[in-house]
């Protein structure tokens, strides 16, 4: 058998060589379709099909809650903290829980102030995940304590990029916001945690943390019950099921809702960990690898293609080889050979395009893109490539060899393929493949079109601000500098006093919350004179800005007016349209009066409606949304927007120079335009729609090629019939349409088939659509106007070449 391998791929070498042209063109199509198979591969493996690098990581389960008798409340929500310590007294199907929550440091004493991403977690995270320190230990049981949380833990990236790999890090103190840390631990390199945004929605920092501290909840977070702002990992005990923790757990929510004052409902929801942080990059890669799977099939159809135009040319070659005793079974091993041969070395040359093509897509992959950090070339991805290699190989070469050996020897003797009953049957067949690709050319273009129509509705969409000429930071008031919301106050009025009277700048304010970066915090509405239970008020969306906010946004006053500094020993506030028509239907909300929250709070005036935000995303709808001035409500930490007639570049340095004299402990990094801020909120989108795109165009320049082959081939193999036909005086305008429609027709039912099968595609993609139809009349009458034009060019060359054909010369053609 060996012995018969090596000799087929002797005679395999003997054929390229003296056929190198074909050989080449054969290797380059499916080096880049084996390329980019891999690349999107090793991007899908790694981000979702890979499992996460901690302990028996199928067993980790990320917890939510839900409130659905809460009127209007979304219908998921992070965690309570008193709901955490129940359910880590109570439920048994854990082996362990862990509760974690984002905060920001700001690291002072080390050269230039820096604002770091990091977390407060149980003091059991670590072990939970299987994780050692690289350096020193982590965090021991009684550090979860108030007063005795002052470690921390750092990541390797921090580790080595600020303390420049100092192996003396350990014991070291680092000022955070203010107050002094000990370092007792180093993460290793290879630990990585996923972005807390893709953990809950309303993360703050969403970035990946780079210190870590103990939780060491405070006295106010267990007794906020209507507070769910944390994240709860959990490990399920092994041989227990999922559904088994989650009858556990409601069952102590439904202990919790009972002791509640007003009726309640509480709901547990158990995800697997991995499901929780790729759930919202499945859909998109599933499609991108949809897609560049779909133009690797096109280059396999187009090969075969040129396999079956050889066998044809080859039959006499191998009626010879049968009479002289080849058994078919042994010349079916030839060809699978030969086709085998030419995908390895095309799988070969692919790992290069591979790794080009990784390169740029995780370049350009969008921020929030989970795991994204992890993806590269390894041997799991390479066996995948050495798979794919050898199935695409024998898919290749399946047809050309059953054709070959259905063929009549003593038919093939007498002529090449050519006008026989086996050269029609194998000119049937390659017109069946070119409507298989212009079939799967039409399905990658329709979704591509798709999505680029939802893009552009996305980008059509009203905010309801404007996004020129605005520049943002978030800005850090840590308790140790700024005790009270009073000192905090006067310090944003002197910054946005000192900003306003920089050259250049139009106006300065702040927010709680940049619109389209998700929620601001939800509260109930309590309308004056309505009487309502809690748990049925309205629900909207609270944003603390200062005066100014509007101007600097561009968001339009509809009625009434907005607070300015005159209002300041006032309670009042302006509402969004959408939350004026929810609260006070069909009347004028302008002077009308309500509190947010508990009954104890004070009521509100509403001074004025402002237009509607897109305050989320840009897909979600507008919110129904107070606003209320900084003297109203408690001070975080907020956002200054600045509008500017500077570059941004210019401005932000103007900015950093004042905030530096105001406060030089205050890091100033990371200004973002709004614009930049849009941008980064539809990543994501336009990352799935550009590789779709692009492996839709890939797709129909190899359908293209694929007629243009078929058609071409068919002129030369007719070139005698062509001859015949304008000798009895068929004029050359017939010709050409004969050749035109033959291209054409199959083209036409691919097509066909390709809108169709596009249509159940589309369905199972909504999610990633907007404001558009999976049978949007715009994008299947332009991708089909596309395929026709290109088939159409594809077909002229060949039809040109049969016109110019000499019948004198045509009847002596063989």
């Amino acid at each position: 058998m060996l012995d018969g391998l090596w000799s087929d791929l002797q005679f395999t070498s003997r054929m390229l060589g003296k056929n190198p042209g074909f050989g080449a063109i054969a290797i380059a199509t499916l080096a880049i379709g084996i390329g980019a198979n891999t690349a999107i591969f090793s991007l899908v493996d790694h981000v979702i099909l890979r499992p996460l690098a901690y302990r028996q990581p199928g067993r980790l389960v990320s917890i939510e809650e839900a409130v659905p008798s809460f009127h209007g409340a979304p219908p998921v929500i992070p965690v309570n903290a008193m709901h955490f310590l129940e359910w880590r007294k109570s439920v048994r199907a854990f082996e362990s829980l862990a509760l974690l929550g984002g905060v920001q440091f700001d690291l002072t004493g080390s050269g230039e102030p820096l604002r770091i991403p990091a977390a407060r977690v149980s003091s059991n995270l670590f072990q939970m995940l299987g994780v050692q320190p690289q350096l020193g230990r982590t965090f021991r049981a009684d550090e979860d304590q108030p007063g005795h949380d002052l470690e921390v833990v750092i990541n390797n990236e921090l580790w080595k990029g600020q303390f420049g790999g100092d192996p003396n890090i350990l014991g070291r103190k680092l000022v955070l916001d203010g107050q002094p840390y000990q370092v007792i631990g180093v993460l290793p390199a290879n630990f990585r945690f996923p972005k807390l945004s893709s953990l809950y929605s309303m993360a703050i920092p969403e970035d990946r943390p780079q210190i870590w501290k103990p939780f060491a909840l405070e006295k106010d977070e267990l007794d906020a019950m209507g507070d769910f702002n944390f994240v709860c990992i959990a490990r399920l005990k092994a041989g227990v099921s999922p559904g088994r923790a989650l009858s556990e757990l409601n069952a102590v929510q439904n202990s919790i809702a009972s002791k509640l004052p007003e009726k309640v409902t509480l709901r547990a929801l158990i995800s697997p960990l991995q499901d929780q942080i790729t759930r919202g990059s499945r859909t998109g890669l599933q499609l991108i690898l949809t897609a560049v799977g779909g133009m690797l099939l096109i280059a396999c159809v187009n090969i075969a293609n040129l396999l079956l135009a050889r066998s044809t040319i080859r039959a006499r070659e191998m009626a010879i080889r049968t009479a002289l005793g080849a058994s078919g079974i042994r010349l079916l091993s030839q060809m699978l050979v030969e086709s085998t041969t030419l995908a390895v070395a095309g799988g070969a040359f692919g790992v290069a395009v591979a790794y080009a093509v990784l390169s740029i897509v995780v370049a350009n992959a969008p921020v929030d893109l989970p795991r994204v950090d992890e993806v590269r070339l390894d041997g799991q991805v390479l066996l995948f490539t050495a798979v794919i290699s050898i199935f695409c190989g024998l898919l290749v070469g399946l047809l050309p060899a059953l054709a070959s050996a259905r063929r009549d020897p003593q038919e093939a003797m007498k002529s090449s393929g050519r006008g026989t009953t086996a050269g029609k049957t194998s000119s049937g067949i390659r017109s069946g493949l070119v409507a298989v690709e212009v079939c799967l050319s039409v399905m990658s273009l329709l979704i591509g079109a798709l999505l680029l129509h939802s893009f552009i509705n996305l980008l059509n969409v009203d905010k309801g601000f404007e996004v020129g000429r605005v520049l943002t930071l978030q800005l850090t008031l840590p308790s140790t500098r700024y005790p009270d919301d009073e000192k905090k106050a006067q310090f944003v009025k002197r910054t946005l006093q000192k900003i306003e009277s920089l050259p250049g700048i139009e106006s300065a304010a702040t927010g709680s919350r940049l619109p389209l970066t998700g929620e601001g915090g939800n509260n109930t509405i309590q309308v004056e004179g309505s009487n309502l239970p809690i748990m049925q008020r309205p629900l909207a969306d609270i944003r603390r800005v200062s005066p100014g906010y509007f101007r600097t946004m561009s968001i339009a006053v509809k009625n009434g007016r907005v607070f300015e500094r005159a209002d300041e020993k006032h309670d009042v506030a302006v509402l969004s349209a959408s939350a004026a028509a929810k609260l006070w239907p069909h009347m004028d909300a302008v002077g009308k009066r309500f509190r947010m929250g508990d009954d104890n709070r004070p009521m509100l005036e509403v001074l004025g409606i402002v237009s509607d935000v897109r305050g989320i995303s840009l897909n979600a709808p507008p919110t129904p949304t107070v606003y209320v001035p900084e003297w109203v409500r408690t001070w975080g930490e907020p956002t200054l927007v600045v509008k500017t007639a500077l570059m941004p570049a210019a401005a932000a340095a103007e900015i950093r120079k004042t905030l530096h004299e105001l406060d030089p402990q205050m890091p100033v990094q990371n200004f973002e335009t709004m614009q930049e801020v849009l941008n980064d909120s539809v990543a994501q989108r336009r990352f799935q729609m550009n590789l779709v795109l692009l492996f839709a165009v890939s797709a129909l320049l190899l359908a293209s090629l694929g007629i243009y082959g078929v058609i071409s081939y068919s002129v030369a193999q007719r070139t005698n019939e062509i001859g015949i036909r304008m000798t009895l005086g068929a004029q050359r305008a017939n010709i050409s349409r004969m050749v035109i429609w033959q291209g054409l027709a199959p083209a036409i039912a691919g097509l066909a088939a390709g809108v169709v099968a596009a249509f159940a595609v589309g369905r199972t993609i909504r999610s990633l659509l907007f404001g558009v139809a999976a049978a949007d009349p715009i994008a299947i009458a332009g991708v089909v106007m596309t395929l026709l034009a290109v088939s159409l060019l594809a077909a002229l060359v060949p039809s040109w070449r049969a016109t110019r054909v000499d019948p004198a010369i045509a009847l002596r053609y063989e």
